[in-house]
């Protein structure tokens, strides 16, 4: 997938949406996400670890990729860095150091804006990629039992509900809404040109 390819759109843009078919703010997340949502499916790594078909070492890489990424969000977003924490352990059992990890590549800073729902936006993107990493672990469990998987189960369902059953009040008007939405298509994109390093 070519970095190209990711929506350029920052925390500023305004993403259209179709009001027919935003009732509530998890819809209008869930819509103007859809694009970019459905590109990543594709990105082969991606793929191939959705399938529970990854090596290990391609495996490791992709782990690698991502701590990248979320050692930039996490601290950005106000987060503990939980999912990074979970990538360097996961790292360091596939082999690696704790000075190889340091010295992983970092994902340049996104723009999502700093108010609490442009936050809001960019959190919805990682706490639904950790629901997704659970559908992946189970994936890999058939294929290789041996491989670490604490970031991709690190996230509890309960992480979610707590997260949506939450969304409609912190987000209560169109115009916080539009800024969560822009926030999370603009997280999105950066994870996607960043993963665009790893194919």
């Amino acid at each position: 997938m070519a970095a190209g390819h990711a929506m350029a759109i920052s925390a500023g843009a305004s993403v259209p949406q179709n009001d027919a078919k935003v009732a509530t703010s998890r819809a209008a997340l869930r819509l103007a996400t859809s694009d970019v949502h459905r590109r990543l499916h594709l990105h082969p790594g991606l793929a191939r670890l959705a399938a529970g078909t990854i090596g290990r070492d391609e495996y490791r890489r992709l782990l690698g990729r991502s701590y990248g990424f979320y050692a930039m969000a996490e601290p950005l977003l106000g987060l503990a860095a939980r999912l990074t924490d979970c990538l360097a352990r996961d790292m360091t059992n596939l082999g690696m150091t704790h000075a190889d990890v340091s010295q992983l590549p970092c994902c340049p800073v996104m723009s999502v804006g700093t108010g609490q729902a442009e936050r809001i936006g960019a959190r919805y993107v990682l706490l639904g990629a950790s629901l997704g990493g659970k559908v992946m672990a189970k994936a890999l469990a058939l294929h290789d039992a041996t491989l670490p998987v604490r970031f991709l189960t690190s996230s509890g369902e309960n992480d979610w509900k707590d997260f949506a059953a939450k969304l409609e009040a912190n987000l209560p008007d169109a115009a916080s809404r539009t800024q969560a939405t822009n926030a999370a298509v603009a997280t999105f994109a950066a994870y996607e040109d960043w993963m665009a390093g790893h194919e």
